[in-house]
């Protein structure tokens, strides 16, 4: 398991738990399960065996996501 905490600013550490949220709303639309803990953590649970190409969707998926969500804001 991958734990993954998104704050607004890293120096104030201020929690931006809509960002998780829209995240976890996204990556569901774009096929990839990922699951909120906490108020700001993104859990991210890969099965035993995982091959390449599925590490890479996932990857590259949150990569997209963040990265759309880094231009709106």
């Amino acid at each position: 398991m991958i734990g993954i905490e998104f704050v607004r600013d890293q120096k104030t550490k201020e929690r931006a738990p809509d960002l998780r949220n829209r995240i976890v709303q996204m990556a569901f639309h774009k096929g990839l399960l990922v699951l909120g803990s906490g108020d700001t953590t993104l859990r991210l649970c890969p099965p035993l065996m995982i091959d390449e190409a599925q590490a890479e969707f996932a990857v590259r998926t949150l990569d997209g996501i963040i990265t759309e969500i880094e231009r709106t804001l």
